[in-house]
């Protein structure tokens, strides 16, 4: 169990330093290259994975459906969701969000559609959930950004709570994450290409000069995000869900240190910011311990 919550953490760590990477693309580029050569380096990864060490022969069944839905409405719509948040609120805010609205929304659908009991520590957590997001609200007007930017990471956290979901119900029938992972993101960076019409009709690509110089930046990323991702299978393989869970959502307070440390020039990191991750990772693991 040591290993599975060191290799958790070691997750929760390097998913918000790959969006640091990428807010520095943003430069050069936009949030939608950026989501494409993330999801295509997760992909080919993880079928390199699957297709070494999966025992399952892929035949055609519903959990494959299931995978392919949940990767193009989570990994892809959700993803491309959040990295342009990141473009309009900053690392630390979208991650802090995005974190906080997804365990609200995983414990609504698990009350709603799957008959779970909603406890007292659910519903505290649920609670500090909801007043973190809202600190970082009024901390918008301080700041000058527009807090319907807020929509954004909502949005994507949504959509990240019904692919789980999806997931689950897939992995049910074919116990196998890694197979998973790489059905769902194959469909994520359908879905990624399937967005990119709009851009080349409306004639918003970028120049290739400007890619080239956006590209290494993107690459970075999308490495740190599958090692990330490498990890967070590997901890909720060799651990239990109620340990592994809250330690990977303790996420915005590594992007509101990275954020100070790295964006200084992006984004400002201010009391509520900071207040606002400590009180959301809280409602987190109240949710998930108890």
């Amino acid at each position: 169990m040591p290993t599975a919550a060191l290799m958790a953490i070691v997750a929760a760590a390097i998913f918000p330093l790959g969006l640091i990477f990428l807010k520095k693309g943003y430069d050069h580029s936009s949030p939608l290259y950026g989501t494409i050569v993330v999801t295509a380096m997760n992909a080919a990864v993880l079928w390199l994975i699957a297709l070494s060490i999966s025992e399952v022969h892929l035949t055609f069944s519903s959990a494959a459906l299931f995978f392919v839905i949940g990767g193009f409405i989570g990994h892809g719509m959700a993803r491309y969701l959040q990295f342009i948040g990141l473009h309009h609120i900053g690392a630390a805010r979208n991650t802090t969000v995005i974190a906080g609205a997804a365990a609200f929304l995983g414990v609504a659908i698990a009350v709603i559609f799957r008959g779970e009991t909603l406890t007292a520590p659910i519903a505290i957590g649920v609670a500090a959930l909801i007043a973190g997001v809202a600190l970082l609200a009024h901390e918008s007007r301080k700041t000058k950004w527009n807090p319907i930017y807020l929509l954004i990471p909502l949005g994507a956290a949504l959509l990240y709570s019904i692919m789980s979901n999806l997931y689950k119900a897939g992995l049910d029938i074919i116990p196998d994450a890694f197979l998973a992972g790489a059905i769902g993101m194959t469909a994520a960076l359908c879905a990624m290409l399937i967005f990119i019409v709009p851009e080349v009709r409306k004639n918003k690509l970028p120049r290739i000069p400007v890619i080239r110089k956006a590209l290494p930046l993107f690459a970075i990323a999308g490495a740190i995000n599958t090692i990330g991702i490498i990890l967070n299978f590997q901890a909720l393989k060799l651990g239990q869900v109620s340990i592994v869970h809250p330690i990977l959502n303790s996420q915005p307070l590594f992007a509101t240190l990275y954020g100070y440390l790295f964006l200084k020039q992006h984004e400002k990191i201010t009391l509520h910011v900071v207040l606002g991750a400590v009180v959301v990772v809280a409602g987190i693991v109240v949710i998930s311990a108890f």
